[in-house]
């Protein structure tokens, strides 16, 4: 059977919300006639330390630079890396525009770029995430009063989830009216060498408009925490905490993915989690987060790039260090012992 754009979208706005509308976008040929994709960037600065044996220590000057959303009606939004949709061109509408109407489209469109001095519309998913990138990145920072600062689109760092999709607002809010997209994320790392987080930082603070509160400079460890958090109330659909988690977890999972990049060790990561369950009151846990993305365990593990079993033995450990600093009569358990 042959979809298309109106009768997907009509079909799904008479679709009641939740578990009805994820079934139809299950199948990816009528998910592909309403998609369209998002990009992000999660900004690093700092070097780990190879001289120190402790996790912590290692990773004590790692920070990572995350933005306090709000939403379209000026409530916290959860905590997130720079970026946003795709902007998107309709060809039927850009083949009937004048040469200096095209024009007008580059660096405003994703898909619209200069060949040979011709505007052209392409379907180039790593040009057009990287675009995606920079233009986002560019307006958000505008909301800080930033202007002036660019970066490299060679330099972005593409986290591969091939299995992660952002259907949420879709399958769970969308109204039925104006124009709603299923999204394929491309999560993003970039070491920032040249003091960007510290700029941005130090002038945003009186700046922050649009849907940016803040933009903050938090450790890596404690950026590895928030998620799970429930709030009380500003609170994301699922009741989280608005002001403290992730708004979306795929870029909760690029910050891991950042630090398995840096300790690009199964047995440091076992570590990191231990690290990260004792600064936090909440459990972390993957298999919560798989559960909420669709995803199996495994997937979480190859995104974060560690094993699988690793991925079972850091979701083990810390729910024993949960469970004890919530019951503390209870004895953590050796992970090798079991004892």
């Amino acid at each position: 059977m042959k979809y298309n754009n109106s009768e997907v979208l009509e079909l799904i706005a008479l679709t009641p919300k939740g578990e009805e509308r994820a079934k139809l976008l299950q199948n990816e040929k009528f998910r592909n006639c309403v998609l369209s994709s998002g990009a992000n960037v999660t900004i690093y600065t700092g070097d780990i330390d190879h001289s120190s044996n402790s996790v912590t220590q290692s990773l004590k000057n790692v920070y990572v630079g995350l933005i306090q959303r709000k939403n379209k009606h000026g409530r916290f939004d959860g905590l997130g890396a720079l970026g946003g949709l795709a902007e998107r061109t309709n060809i039927d509408t850009f083949n009937i525009l004048s040469v200096d109407e095209k024009l007008e489209l580059v660096s405003v469109k994703d898909d619209v770029v200069l060949i040979d001095n011709t505007p052209v519309i392409i379907n180039d998913i790593d040009k057009i995430r990287k675009n995606n990138v920079l233009r986002e990145m560019k307006e958000e920072l505008a909301n800080l009063g930033i202007y002036d600062k660019q970066i490299n689109p060679n330099d972005l760092e593409l986290i591969p989830m091939p299995q992660v999709k952002d259907d949420n607002y879709m399958i769970n809010i969308w109204d039925g009216t104006g124009e709603c997209y299923a999204i394929t994320p491309y999560c993003h790392i970039y070491h920032d060498k040249l003091g960007l987080i510290d700029a941005v930082v130090q002038n945003g603070i009186e700046q922050a408009g649009g849907e940016v509160s803040e933009y903050k400079k938090i450790p890596i460890i404690d950026a590895l925490g928030a998620y799970g958090k429930i709030g009380d109330t500003d609170c994301l659909e699922d009741g989280r905490d608005a002001t403290k988690d992730y708004r979306y977890p795929h870029e909760y999972l690029a910050s891991w993915a950042l630090a398995s990049k840096l300790l690009n060790d199964d047995n440091k990561m076992v570590e990191l989690s231990k690290a990260v369950q004792h600064n936090t009151d909440h459990l972390v846990s993957f298999e919560s987060l798989a559960k909420a993305m669709s995803l199996k365990i495994e997937d979480i593990a190859n995104i974060i790039n560690v094993k699988p079993e690793t991925i079972a033995k850091m979701d083990r450990c810390m729910k024993n260090i949960h469970n004890a600093k919530s019951n503390p009569s209870i004895c953590i358990k050796n992970e090798f012992t079991g004892r």
